[in-house]
């Protein structure tokens, strides 16, 4: 094995030893380890990292911006690469970052990933609201709500967070030419 060969195992050795649990750690370790005297390298050798290329899956274009984004958070540069390889339909993104720059844009990317879906629920829940996209009487198929359910904190929470967003939007309305006539009474009335 080539010594940058090597180096390069001993890091991703270094950072399974680091993040693995349990038997999965300590074998890890103990590799590592091993490889640092069969090789003669030291440790600040072996954890020097370098910058090379990683790529990252994402499934929406609101993702790919959010990657991106951390991307730039993360290294400082605005500099990625767009996955144009056989498969072009899978969608990656790639940065030129070190081997814990990339752990870092995994679990940045995993963590907003969620937490920007949980605002987008708000946020639709109070555009709707806001905009009124609700049947009302003159609806072909419309049915008049039952009896309500009990929420529960999160969905109270996300409906507050949603009543605060309606506030805020403009609520255009759309040309008159494309609302129905059943609509256009029930708003004059």
């Amino acid at each position: 094995m080539e010594r940058e060969k090597a180096i390069e195992k001993l890091k991703k050795l270094k950072a399974l030893a680091e993040r693995g649990v349990g038997g999965e750690r300590e074998t890890a370790m103990k590799i590592y380890k091993e490889l640092l005297e069969k090789y003669e390298i030291s440790e600040a050798e072996a954890i020097e990292d370098a910058v090379t290329k990683h790529w990252f899956s994402y499934r929406t274009e609101l993702e790919e911006e959010l990657l991106i984004q951390i991307f730039y958070k993360v290294t400082g540069s605005n500099k990625y690469y767009v996955y144009t390889g056989q498969y072009k339909r899978r969608k990656k993104r790639g940065c030129d970052c070190t081997e814990i720059e990339a752990a870092e844009i995994k679990l940045l990317f995993s963590f907003y990933s969620q937490e920007m879906e949980r605002e987008l629920k708000a946020f639709k829940i109070a555009f709707w609201n806001g905009n009124d996209l609700f049947p009302d009487k003159t609806a072909r198929c419309y049915e008049e709500p039952q009896g309500s359910r009990q929420r529960t904190d999160e969905e109270t929470r996300m409906m507050k967070k949603a009543g605060f967003y309606t506030i805020f939007m403009d609520k255009r309305k759309p040309p008159r030419g494309l609302i129905s006539d059943g609509q256009q009474g029930a708003e004059e009335d």
